[in-house]
C-alpha cells in the first residue's frame, strides 16, 4: 500500500502518469485478490482523484501497519528518474519538491528525508543552484547510504 500512496502523491504532482498508478494498483490487485479494498480500486473507482481519496483515508485508518521505509524508497526511486531526466529545470523541480512535501502525511513531513523536499530549494533564493543539487542528491541516495551502512 506504501507504493500505491507513493504513486498517489506522485500522480497529483504531475510526475507519474495515471497509466503508471492504475498499473500499481493492478500489480496489488493481482497479489492480493481478496484484499476487498483492492478490489474496490480495481473495480469501482474511475478517476484517479477518487482513488488518491480512498488511498489517503485507507492509509490514514491504517498508519500502524504502514511502513515509512518502504513508501520513501519507492519515492525516492521514482523521484530520482524525474530528477535524472535530460534537461531537468531545476526551478520547477523544486516547487513540486515542495508541493509534495505539503501533501505528505503529517507523520511524514517532518522526518528525514522527506524533510528535505520542504528546504532543499532554500538555496535557489540566493542563486546556489550547486547547494540545491547536493541537498537533493543526499535525500536520493539516502536509503542507499543506510543499506550501505547496515551491510558494513
Amino acid at each position: 500500500m506504501e507504493e500505491l500512496l507513493a504513486c498517489v502523491f506522485l500522480y497529483r504532482e504531475g510526475l507519474l502518469p495515471e497509466e503508471d498508478c492504475r498499473k500499481k494498483v493492478d500489480e496489488l490487485f493481482l497479489a492480493d485478490p481478496e484484499n476487498d479494498f483492492l478490489l474496490e480500486l480495481e473495480w469501482n473507482l474511475q478517476s484517479m482523484k477518487e482513488v488518491g481519496v480512498r488511498v489517503w483515508v485507507y492509509c490514514g485508518a491504517h498508519r500502524a501497519a504502514l511502513s515509512d521505509e518502504v513508501f520513501g524508497r519507492f519515492l525516492m526511486a521514482r523521484l530520482r528518474e524525474v530528477y535524472q531526466q535530460e534537461g531537468l529545470d531545476l526551478y520547477t523541480f523544486a516547487r513540486r519538491m515542495y508541493s509534495l512535501w505539503e501533501g505528505l502525511p503529517p507523520w511524514l513531513q517532518n522526518v528525514q528525508p522527506f524533510w528535505t523536499l520542504c528546504y532543499a530549494d532554500d538555496p535557489l533564493s540566493w542563486g546556489d543552484e550547486a547547494q540545491t543539487r547536493e541537498l537533493y542528491q543526499w535525500m536520493l541516495d539516502y536509503y542507499e547510504k543506510e543499506d550501505s551502512t547496515s551491510s558494513q
